[in-house]
């Protein structure tokens, strides 16, 4: 070794070459090693929650379970569907119930009329802006005027220039 600085550089070297063959950690972790202490994270999985406390933290809603999990599925039961018993009686149309029956009938026969007169009138409807001819055809009507020539199109802005 010549100097301070070539030992130096081996060492980087040195460092290197252990983290390429996976001797050795990066620094970064190296010092994330450190401050955690090389100590894992603390068992709570035997840790036991007092139902008072679980009650408190999950509100009302909560409740204990006593009984432990069932270790099978239950036995599914079909009952036969029990017939059930005519109405006692049948309900009478009297002229009140009638004149109401009747009142609703015309507010939705109203209803029905609206939405006709919407759908005939266009209110209603996918195409909001009526039928329009294939953009892509060339019609007679066309929007382009057909090209000038240069001479022509200086011809007529000395003309507007001079009105």
């Amino acid at each position: 070794m010549n100097s301070i600085g070539d030992f130096a550089e081996s060492l980087i070297l040195g460092n290197v070459e252990d983290i390429k063959s996976g001797k050795s950690l990066p620094p970064k972790l190296e010092e994330a090693k450190a401050a955690s202490a090389g100590a894992p994270a603390k068992d709570v999985s035997q840790i036991q929650v007092p139902d008072d406390m679980m009650r408190q933290i999950l509100g009302e809603g909560f409740s204990p379970q006593d009984t432990p999990p069932a270790e099978g599925l239950p036995e599914l039961v079909w009952e036969q569907p029990e017939e059930e018993a005519p109405a006692a009686e049948p309900a009478y149309l009297t002229e009140e119930t009638g004149q109401q029956l009747v009142s609703l009938l015309e507010e939705v026969k109203g209803l029905v009329d609206d939405l006709k007169e919407m759908t005939t009138c266009g209110m209603i409807g996918t195409n909001m802006g009526g039928p329009v001819a294939d953009p892509m055809k060339k019609s007679a009507k066309s929007y382009r005027t057909p090209a000038k020539s240069k001479k022509a199109v200086l011809k007529a802005a000395i003309k507007n220039r001079l009105r």
